[in-house]
């Protein structure tokens, strides 16, 4: 069972708050066992961003959560608040590339 996890982060600023070797960043996540890694910003407000991340189960991904969340806030302090957390599965045959 795949995990998705959807973070939604309002950044004071972009440009500070985005890491500069995303191929590191994408380690750290692998590490703690996210299979991907996708980052979105908003249309309207780009500092207003979604990440989502795929998880092979839901422990890992909550997991990852809490590592996360006292990581971030030690790396970004003010210039950024993840706003919300959400966890979920794939619907079986309603997820594909098309």
């Amino acid at each position: 069972m795949t995990v998705s996890v959807f973070q939604r982060v309002k950044v004071q600023v972009f440009e500070e708050w985005l890491h500069p070797d995303p191929n590191e960043v994408a380690e750290m996540m692998k590490s703690q066992g996210a299979s991907s890694v996708h980052l979105t910003r908003n249309l309207d407000d780009p500092n207003i961003l979604m990440i989502h991340l795929e998880f092979p189960d839901a422990e890992t991904a909550k997991s990852f959560a809490e590592f996360y969340t006292e990581a971030h806030k030690k790396q970004h302090g003010d210039n950024a608040e993840i706003q919300e957390w959400w966890f979920g599965t794939n619907v079986e045959g309603y997820c594909r590339q098309v």
